[in-house]
């Protein structure tokens, strides 16, 4: 008894040889995808914080930089803007409340008149 004959290859197309190349490829990629995700979550969470800080910490010392004068820098520019948007928006409610006004005074004169009968 003979099992099936297997099928012919075309010649320079071996299977084995693009399982074998496939395969590592494969295992390389579902490696750096666990590690990408492993990176990210190590990055987010508090261990990845205190280590963000140490390099904070680690700049200051070296490089003589006050990163809490930057973030108080930041915040005085961020003021200033809040400051500016205020005014604008109080400028914008000003020119809606005159538009109402004329456009109220332009109907009254038709509520006065007697309803024709």
């Amino acid at each position: 008894m003979q099992g099936p004959t297997p099928l012919p290859t075309p010649p320079g197309l071996d299977p084995n040889l693009f399982v074998e190349q496939i395969i590592p490829l494969i295992g390389v990629l579902a490696v750096l995808i666990v590690g990408a995700i492993a990176l990210r979550w190590l990055f987010r969470s508090p261990i990845g914080e205190a280590i963000a800080e140490g390099i904070r910490m680690r700049r200051q010392r070296r490089y003589g930089t006050d990163v809490s004068a930057t973030g108080e820098h930041r915040v005085a520019e961020l003021e200033t803007e809040v400051h500016a948007l205020r005014g604008q928006l109080a400028e914008l409610a000003e020119r809606v409340d005159f538009a109402e006004r004329l456009l109220a005074q332009s109907r009254e004169p038709e509520r006065l008149r007697a309803p024709k009968t």
